[in-house]
């Protein structure tokens, strides 16, 4: 008797293929026990065919993800785990919002040029990695399936946890934003420490420490009347609630960005664009509710965090609670104020309908030509950028044949086209260009851009070159074009 068993969630999906139970068969059950595991797929966004195997790819693919959590929330990763055959599935980190999960060819030999051919990489976000953790939850709590599968997942000792019980509350807080699984929180609560139990004194009416009668029952019409020529005192409330957090002011938020003095130091402004970035894959967790491009200038103060930002555009205004600037938002202190004199670095933020957040400096976002330190000037004529766009959309077709593309996942390109037509250089613009660069036409098409952008004597023009999974290529002038 074939039996299926699926667990969906948002963003992964688990389905098992099997029989059942041979001695179970011709009694009536709602939900038969599966006992042997034919096939098994893990559906994943963005992935065409879901990743598929037998039982050892099963195996290997719950171990390899219960592990990889148990690191994540932990902070710790050097876990002396027992000395298997080499896991068929792995994961690594790729930054602080994008893990890749390696799924090997069943039968060979980690290492062997097959097996680096054959290799299968996913790039998850971090809600992604944790509803698939999800998922594997939901198949252990099953009892009715595989009832064998069994996972050798132990507390950690106190000597390892001992030291990074704050990097476990730091690292459980965003993992709970996709999870749900009893199991990781068991491993993240093991770190804390045992809270404080006070005995209660007054257990019974008339126990010692227990107030009067007369004390806890007094009748409201004995309150004795005011002095004549007196006000009454007002009687406080036991149980008045926090005031709730005000919302921003978005006259307060502008205000920040026209009054705050500029930071300048070029290092500085990079590493606070870099932070942000960071900041914002980490926290954006509505990227499918974004439809069209939501522009905002944003201003970060020295600490990284940000406080302030306005709408540049109207779907911007209007799909503010679509993007995670107001949770980022640094609110001062309850009465107070931030100081005028203090400095910020301004960015130009797109929440992209692709997923993609784009920063950048402001003012080398917005200005034309490009920037005084780069030099040159920045084409931006439409005929001359659709000419230009042609010819480094030719180089890079030229460049594709006989290319594998095994990245699953869009790949964002800054380039920079001289006047003649030639790349001068490229940037990549979010986690996985940088990590398969090797595997695009770039390797071999112009140079990796020097941090500070480079300087230039020529004309030029800027694209934006995005590569999509199965070869298909989208290039549009990295400012968009300009109204006619």
């Amino acid at each position: 008797m074939t039996i299926q068993r699926q667990y969906r969630l948002p963003n992964c999906t688990l389905l098992l293929e099997g029989l059942g139970d041979l001695s179970m068969m011709g009694q009536s059950d709602a939900r038969p026990l599966m006992s042997v595991l034919i096939n098994a797929e893990c559906h994943l966004p963005g992935q065409e065919k879901p990743l598929t195997g037998g039982r050892d790819f099963l195996e290997s693919l719950v171990t390899a993800v219960s592990r990889y959590a148990q690191e994540i929330l932990s902070g710790v990763h050097d876990f002396n785990y027992p000395k298997q055959h080499p896991l068929l599935v792995q994961l690594e980190r790729v930054d602080s919002n994008y893990h890749r999960l390696s799924v090997l060819p069943e039968g060979a030999t980690p290492g062997s040029g097959i097996a680096a051919q054959l290799t299968r990489q996913v790039t998850l976000t971090t809600v992604q990695l944790f509803d698939l953790v999800e998922a594997v939850d939901q198949l252990f709590a099953d009892t009715q399936t595989l009832p064998d599968l069994s996972l050798n997942l132990k507390p950690l000792p106190r000597r390892v946890v001992r030291g990074s019980s704050e990097v476990v509350a730091k690292q459980a807080v965003p993992a709970a934003i996709g999870i749900s699984s009893v199991a990781l929180a068991a491993i993240a609560i093991f770190a804390l420490p045992v809270p404080k139990v006070t005995q209660p004194t007054c257990l019974r009416p008339g126990d010692r420490d227990c107030p009067t009668t007369t004390d806890t029952q007094t009748s409201p019409t004995a309150s004795p009347s005011p002095a004549a020529g007196s006000s009454p005192t007002p009687t406080p409330q036991a149980n008045t609630s926090p005031s709730p957090t005000p919302a921003p002011n978005p006259a307060a938020l502008e205000a920040v960005l026209t009054n705050s003095p500029e930071i300048t130091d070029a290092r500085e402004i990079q590493a606070l664009q870099e932070n942000l970035r960071k900041q914002i894959n980490a926290a954006w967790t509505t990227r499918d509710a974004v439809t069209q491009d939501l522009v905002y200038h944003v201003g970060v103060g020295k600490n990284g965090k940000i406080v302030g930002y306005k709408a540049v555009n109207q779907a911007a205004l209007t799909n503010t609670d679509k993007t995670p600037l107001l949770t980022l938002l640094d609110f001062p202190a309850q009465g107070g104020s931030r100081p005028a004199s203090e400095p910020i670095a301004e960015y130009k933020v797109v929440f992209t309908p692709s997923g993609v957040a784009e920063v950048a400096p402001w003012k080398e976002a917005m200005a034309t030509p490009i920037n005084k330190t780069a030099g040159g000037t920045e084409i931006t004529d439409n005929a001359r950028l659709e000419k230009l766009l042609e010819q480094l959309q030719n180089q890079i077709f030229d460049n594709l044949k006989g290319l594998k593309s095994p990245y699953e996942s869009e790949l964002v390109y800054r380039v920079r086209v001289n006047q003649d037509g030639s790349i001068i250089d490229y940037k990549p613009d979010n986690p996985p260009a940088y990590n398969y660069v090797q595997e695009t036409p770039f390797r071999t098409l112009g140079r990796p851009a020097d941090e500070g952008g480079g300087t230039l004597d020529t004309p030029h023009a800027i694209f934006k070159v995005v590569l999509k999974p199965g070869g298909a290529v989208e290039i549009s002038p990295w400012r968009g074009w300009q109204p006619e």
